[in-house]
């Protein structure tokens, strides 16, 4: 591996900091690219935006000297390349100019929402301003069909799992017997998930589940009132027994949030709906899939009723998402397509979409 310099530019949120050390790109994929050796510069885009703001509120008037900025930032520190994560208040012309400045520097954007254009076509439209820019996408699904709505015979996209980082999840929830929570799920009430292929609001989905599985010890984050951030989001994960992966759409292949690393990354029971397509890297001992809302509340109350069964099957899950997920592979994936030095053979996972 050749070290090199590169510039991460997305939203390490120093300014509002609740929450900011789980996000998936601001520190685990910087932690990996560093720990295969590369020289990692992190720029935080839009707390320099903000900072660049009128009061911090009028984004409009501090785009264009940020956008200065961040250009000089590039050509100044001639990077051998330039990964963009959500970098929105980066403009299409800036991306230009950099290129144009610096014709050898490669550049890559990740994407970590949901591409279904019937549930998040703004998400789209983001990845679309900068994919003629850049020498690849990778986006948190492997669905060949969503993909390919990035013209692939043009453009290099393709699949990025959610990391794991070990500095980062460092629960081990399959050692206890009897956690503080049996089953938790931090998400917004008022957020939509698809729930047994229908599209619901997360309260009237958590009210369905807590009226059938009959539990105390049940955390629902927000929809209780309690907004987990920072190490208390981490202590909560590190202690519940189980945890729901519902998303947004439960049918893109291989596509969750990363609260999907948060479970298993700490040791919990991840119960996930299988048309997610993760039952082709993960098996039945290792995560507790379900088919419809019976097969789900049938689980929960198994699991519950026989704690060893459960503990055994969250350790071969943490210790696979650890090993398949984890932020160093990631990262080599990322600088290895980034660089042209690609090789499908090395990663267990659907890698770059077929035209």
């Amino acid at each position: 591996m050749t070290p090199r310099r590169i510039i991460h530019c997305t939203n390490f949120n120093f300014i509002k900091r609740i929450g900011c050390y789980m996000n998936i790109a601001p520190y685990k994929i910087s932690h990996g690219l560093i720990r295969n050796g590369h020289n990692v510069l992190d720029f935080s885009d839009r707390d320099i935006l903000k900072a660049y703001s009128c009061f911090g509120k009028l984004k409009q008037l501090g785009s264009k000297p940020f956008n200065r900025l961040f250009y000089e930032y590039c050509v100044d520190t001639k990077p051998d390349g330039i990964i963009l994560g959500h970098a929105d208040t980066i403009t299409p012309q800036t991306l230009a100019d950099i290129r144009q400045a610096l014709p050898n520097t490669k550049v890559l954007q990740w994407n970590v929402d949901c591409i279904n254009p019937d549930i998040v076509p703004e998400n789209i439209k983001h990845i679309n301003s900068k994919i003629d820019l850049v020498d690849a996408t990778i986006i948190t699904t492997a669905d060949q069909k969503l993909l390919r709505q990035f013209d692939v015979k043009k453009h290099k996209v393709g699949f990025m799992p959610n990391p794991v980082d070990a500095s980062i999840e460092t629960g081990r929830a399959f050692e206890l017997e009897n956690p503080e929570w049996d089953l938790v799920f931090p998400s917004s009430p008022n957020s939509e998930r698809e729930f047994d292929g229908v599209i619901m609001k997360t309260k009237d989905i958590l009210a369905r589940v807590e009226k059938n599985i009959d539990m105390n010890k049940v955390l629902f984050s927000r929809a209780d009132g309690i907004n987990l951030t920072g190490g208390e989001y981490q202590r909560v994960f590190a202690n519940a027994a189980m945890g729901l992966n519902i998303n947004r759409s439960n049918h893109d292949y291989l596509y969750s949030s990363d609260r999907m690393a948060h479970l298993m990354g700490n040791g919990s029971l991840a119960l996930m709906d299988r048309r997610t397509g993760f039952g082709d890297l993960f098996g039945d001992n290792e995560i507790a899939f379900f088919e419809g809302e019976d097969e789900l509340y049938k689980k929960i109350k198994y699991y519950r009723a026989n704690p060893q069964e459960r503990m055994t099957v969250a350790q071969k899950g943490w210790k696979k998402y650890h090993q398949l997920f984890n932020e160093k592979l990631i990262a080599k994936y990322i600088a290895d397509l980034m660089f042209d030095e690609f090789d499908a053979k090395n990663y267990p996972w659907p890698t770059i979409c077929d035209a």
